[in-house]
């Protein structure tokens, strides 16, 4: 969703020059989350969490790149933690700001620091990985969801990773990463084919560094930035040239989506319409949309029922996404929100009073253009026939307005990415 203003910001500028400025984030500044937040001892836990839900969502809306807050639901989707898991949600907040600081950053630094933030050290059960019983959670999941992915590694390394991170745990507060060298094993281990006495950050960085996993890493992140902003199925070819750039930038991120954003593929029609919003891309949408914030429409009690909870994805794999949102579930949560946001919007100032004394098809180009959506003849087909009926059969005419805006919020085209 890009802002009027941005658009026209953007149009002057050669495609290059317009991907650089769309990914500087210097007018974003430091982003601080309120106090509460951050809070280790709340008064009440679920109102920190509704206050930091609220504010990440509001932070989508209102920020001057909100690409940074895009990449960092990725990274929150990617490296997974759960406040529904039991995590507090001030060291969930504290990853959160962790993902958001290097979104653009380079990788091996953001995979190394996710590894000892104490959200994932509870989350993954590292926070209790000893000698003699080492757990296999975060050693397994680093590979197979987090670098890897499935087939790339054996069973003799998940093994040999897990006794090497033995001994990295949490402080006695719960608050901070802590090595305890009489928690490690400090035997020989053998991880991608080396022996010696590995110690749980040099996985990471063997890795990064091994000739045979480096480039896997590089198109298992490709793969999965391009499916996120792009559509699903890319080229080998495509991948390959997008895995290329990052290793020729050594991980950096913001390298790779520069890559992305200049393939002439990310302009394709098939780009356009490839993707479903998620929930929070919806919400987001409809919020800058409406004027609304996060708050007015009670997102912290009633994500669940869209099928996207922020600081809660539902296992350490994430969000399946795409065609998930378009299920009937998730789709009659929108429904229920896009209700609140038709009331509010109804109650804004006479905003849609003219609605029902307009013709239908002036009426609905009036709503259309106020979610900035372009309808397909098909789509507007449709609201113009329902528009008909609601005129025709309604006694109360406030009907009509009402579900013109509900629908169009619930229309294909306004569920496009």
């Amino acid at each position: 969703m890009a802002r009027p203003e941005r658009l026209a910001e953007l149009s002057s500028l050669s495609l290059e020059q317009a991907v650089d400025n769309v990914l500087d984030l210097a007018p974003n500044g430091a982003s601080q989350p309120p106090a509460t937040c951050i809070d280790p001892h709340p008064a009440d836990g679920w109102a920190q969490y509704a206050t930091g839900y609220y504010w990440w969502v509001d932070s989508m809306v209102t920020r001057p790149r909100p690409l940074q807050e895009k990449m960092t639901l990725f990274w929150h989707g990617h490296f997974t933690s759960s406040w529904l898991d039991g995590i507090p949600f001030d060291l969930m907040m504290r990853q959160n700001q962790l993902y958001r600081s290097l979104a653009f950053g380079n990788l091996r630094e953001l995979t190394q620091r996710m590894a000892i933030e104490p959200a994932m050290l509870f989350y993954l059960s590292n926070a209790s990985n000893a000698r003699g019983a080492p757990n296999e959670n975060f050693a397994r999941e680093l590979m197979e969801l987090f670098t890897l992915g499935v087939g790339n590694y054996t069973e003799a390394d998940v093994a040999a990773s897990a006794r090497a991170w033995t001994g990295h745990g949490c402080s006695t507060d719960g608050r901070s990463h802590v090595f305890r060298s009489s928690w490690h094993d400090s035997g020989s281990k053998t991880f991608f084919g080396t022996t010696r006495n590995w110690n749980g950050p040099e996985i990471i960085d063997e890795i990064f560094d091994n000739a045979s996993t480096r480039p896997i890493v590089a198109r298992y992140i490709a793969r999965k930035l391009w499916e996120f902003f792009a559509y699903l199925g890319p080229s080998d070819a495509l991948v390959q040239a997008l895995a290329d750039a990052f290793l020729a930038a050594n991980f950096d991120v913001r390298s790779l989506l520069r890559a992305i954003f200049l393939r002439p593929e990310f302009y394709s029609e098939t780009a356009r319409r490839g993707l479903v919003r998620s929930p929070a891309e919806w919400v987001v949408a409809v919020l800058y949309h409406s004027g609304l914030h996060a708050g007015d429409l009670w997102l912290a009690s009633r994500a669940e029922t869209t099928g996207q909870v922020l600081f809660s994805p539902p296992n350490v794999a994430g969000w399946k996404g795409n065609s998930a949102w378009a299920a009937a579930s998730a789709l009659s949560g929108r429904a229920e929100i896009a209700k609140t946001v038709v009331w509010w919007s109804l109650r804004a100032g006479g905003r849609f009073n003219e609605l029902a004394s307009m013709s239908i098809d002036a009426a609905i180009d009036r709503v259309a253009g106020f979610f900035d959506v372009e309808l397909s003849a098909q789509t507007h087909a449709a609201l113009a026939a329902h528009q008909q009926a609601e005129r025709a059969a309604a006694d109360d005419p406030s009907w009509g307005p009402t579900n013109l805006l509900l629908l169009t919020m619930l229309s294909p085209e306004f569920n496009l990415a």
